[in-house]
């Protein structure tokens, strides 16, 4: 009896592993139809042609193409196909379903897609991962050469991304070089653009870490003859939301934005370690995916202004900051720092309709470092300090000139205790630029 039980869990067994591809794929097929039918896009729609499921393989096909007549015009015009055919050949494994998708028919002629590989792998428990290949590529045609563009070239490159079933995904990019060229031989050359993002989209606003890296970026114009050169161009980003418990009215977001420039080379002169880093604080969640949609809205109709301004008077309401961290780079081999902090405490009610309280509510400082020797090496800058002393704008400490202001009930008061209106930092703000 137990040899008989034995020989009956090992057949069991190898009836499961043999009837399992049927199971995974009936599952490939579902993922594949409910993934195009949920799919939402206002410019873009996906269909399904066929889907013919085999036992270890299923072949299928998909239609992608654009909705907006205006969009399909320009795309017809610029000699771009408004859809394409998609062919996927699907593998069925004991856990996961993989799949090579490519463009078939007459778009695939076209240079805009001719090459693109998309290749996936969705495991059982839901979670994804693609690859999505290009080939060297010159999307040159007739349209843009009649704009004066000889050559506008994409090196072979690659994106892969792993999409986890709860929407957190995380997505990596690589494009070797990039070149356009104009009739004139005017270019742009691009080296080496990677970059990755980590974290999920909620309401369409990105939560989560992104950056990416360009090793060189050369632009030649033979017209007016220049010759710039930016080496080692960084930009990162990180998008926290902060939670609430049982308040989702004040979830809010904060979003700090930093840009590095290791070298920029132009006739006027080289700039070094450059470094932009500006941060948006305590940003109100549920005006911000209210706003964030308008913002992108291309018609704005007298409706869509009203619940815009609706929108930024919550913003307001709740109170947030904006903050330059720093502005800084080394100019002709001398240090230039600077940094503005502006805050709107929460409590300004109709901020849209009152700015006149907006104004004597904001608070902050703003803050100018700039090395003498910078100072003294510019005629131009060297003019404008001295008058900046003269009024005690400007101090002196030690290698450097300092100018800085503190801002608030309406007013900026400089070093020397002067007070002034606030529009006035518009003023001092060129001083940083």
């Amino acid at each position: 009896m137990n040899e008989l039980r034995k020989y009956a869990a090992i057949g069991g067994a190898i009836a499961i592993v043999a009837c399992w591809p049927f199971a995974t794929g009936k599952i490939g097929e579902a993922i594949f139809k409910d993934g195009i039918a949920s799919y939402d896009n206002s410019v873009i729609k996906i269909e399904n042609i066929s889907y013919d499921r085999g036992y270890l393989s299923s072949q299928a096909q998909s239609r992608v193409y654009v909705t907006d007549k205006g969009l399909i015009a320009e795309l017809e015009h610029a000699g771009y196909p408004s859809e394409i055919i998609v062919n996927h050949e699907i593998d069925h494994g004991l856990f996961s379903i993989s799949s090579t998708s490519t463009v078939t028919g007459e778009a695939a002629s076209s240079e805009f897609i001719k090459g693109l590989t998309l290749t996936t792998n969705s495991q059982l428990t839901g979670k994804t991962d693609l690859e999505l290949i290009s080939q060297d590529t010159n999307f040159i045609n007739a349209d843009l050469k009649a704009q004066g563009v000889e050559k506008l070239y994409l090196a072979a490159s690659k994106i892969s991304a792993t999409i986890h079933p709860e929407g957190e995904f995380s997505l990596q990019y690589s494009l070797p070089k990039t070149e356009l060229r104009l009739e004139n031989q005017s270019d742009m050359l691009i080296d080496n653009v990677s970059g990755k993002s980590e974290g999920k989209y909620l309401d369409d606003i990105f939560i989560g870490d992104a950056n990416v890296a360009i090793d060189k970026m050369t632009i030649n114009d033979i017209e007016s003859n220049i010759h710039n050169v930016v080496n080692n161009v960084t930009y990162s980003s990180s998008n926290e939301l902060a939670e609430v418990k049982d308040l989702p009215a004040d979830n809010s977001l904060s979003s700090t934005n930093i840009l590095k420039l290791g070298e920029v080379t132009t006739d006027a002169g080289t700039l070094k370690n450059g470094v932009f880093n500006i941060s948006f604080d305590d940003l109100n969640y549920d005006a911000l995916i209210k706003l964030v949609p308008l913002l992108q809205d291309q018609e704005l109709t007298p409706e869509k202004i009203q619940q815009l301004m609706l929108s930024f008077d919550l913003l307001a309401a709740k109170g947030f900051s904006i903050n330059i961290n720093e502005f800084s780079a080394d100019v002709l081999g001398s240090k230039v720092e600077s940094k503005v902090l502006l805050n709107l405490p929460a409590g300004t009610a109709r901020a849209s309709q009152n700015a006149d309280q907006l104004v004597q509510t904001l608070k902050g400082n703003a803050e100018l470092v700039i090395a003498k020797k910078l100072v003294d090496d510019t005629p131009e800058l060297r003019m404008q300090m001295d008058e900046l002393l003269i009024n005690e704008f400007a101090v002196e400490e030690g290698d450097n000139y300092r100018l800085a202001a503190t801002i608030a009930d309406g007013q900026i008061e400089l070093l020397n205790g002067q007070k002034m209106p606030l529009f006035m930092l518009l003023g001092l703000l060129s001083y940083l630029r």
